[in-house]
């Protein structure tokens, strides 16, 4: 499964929706544009049942009507003991009321690599490669045309484009989300606003509640399926990011078949500070 890029295993965590990034895809320069260009970086630690299993980076720069997003996941503390995982998602594209992806690219890299290199144009999947391929199973949901129509990436997902949203306004929402290899949705609802302090940020957190719901390429037999398609446990918090034209996850909580994983953000920044609170 994965919500918001965040891929949820039994052993590690890998985005995506996918989401830290290797040598073999292309960086996103974030030098490159000029004023009045914004960007905002973020540091993510990730735990499950309580304990520290990975930590991640997200940087996201807005320029001119466009983004271009980065997240960096890896395995950390003990986890590294059962699984080294280490993943890079990236995405670009247009930002107006609501974003446009033009490109999504995926790297993970552990026990096994997972690839995925995705173009998009108005909602419409074009190129399009995902290794490993989807496996043949009798009870596996079909991926149609319709699957790729009117969708965005999972990175995309996890960010809000909004001016200063009320909760209304940031939750109340469905994500159409293909991965590469299932299309679902997440159906968003506004729960609460509550006030934190965290490096780099002190204000109002929107709380979403989250609920996935499975359309093409999921298997209908699973047990899996059937517990995250019940499943009521899901929430998302967003905070206002750099100049207020995006709103990142300041917090992401998912209850797995396992255990609780948390994806919660430890610092906010708009310098190159962040490089080194990441490495720690």
């Amino acid at each position: 499964m994965s919500v918001f890029g965040f891929r949820v295993l039994s052993k590690a965590v890998r985005p995506l929706v996918a989401t830290s990034l290797m040598a073999a895809l292309p960086a996103i320069s974030f030098a490159e544009a000029a004023a009045p260009a914004a960007e905002t970086k973020a540091v993510y630690d990730v735990s499950f049942m309580g304990f520290g299993i990975a930590k991640g980076s997200l940087a996201v720069r807005i320029d001119r009507g466009a983004y271009a997003a980065k997240l960096h996941i890896s395995t950390s503390g003990l986890a590294r003991i059962i699984s080294s995982e280490e993943s890079i998602a990236t995405v670009k594209g247009r930002i107006g009321s609501n974003l446009s992806p033009a490109s999504y690219e995926l790297m993970s890299r552990g026990d096994k690599v997972t690839q995925v290199t995705m173009g998009l144009s108005g909602g419409r999947i074009g190129k399009l490669r995902a290794v490993p391929e989807l496996s043949q199973a009798d009870d596996r949901v079909p991926i149609t045309a319709a699957s790729k129509r009117n969708v965005i990436d999972p990175l995309s997902a996890a960010l809000v484009p909004t001016e200063g949203g009320t909760g209304a306004d940031v939750c109340d929402r469905t994500l159409p989300i293909f991965d590469g290899w299932t299309r679902y949705d997440i159906r968003l609802t506004y729960k609460s606003t509550e006030t934190i302090k965290v490096p780099g940020y002190q204000g109002d957190a929107i709380v979403c509640g989250a609920r996935w719901v499975p359309v093409a390429g999921h298997r209908e037999g699973r047990e899996s399926t059937k517990f995250m398609r019940d499943n009521k446990d899901l929430e998302a918090w967003f905070v206002p990011a750099g100049d207020g034209r995006l709103m990142l996850p300041y917090k992401i909580s998912v209850r797995t078949m396992k255990g609780m994983l948390v994806v919660k953000a430890r610092q906010f920044d708009d310098g190159s500070d962040i490089a080194e609170a990441a490495a720690n």
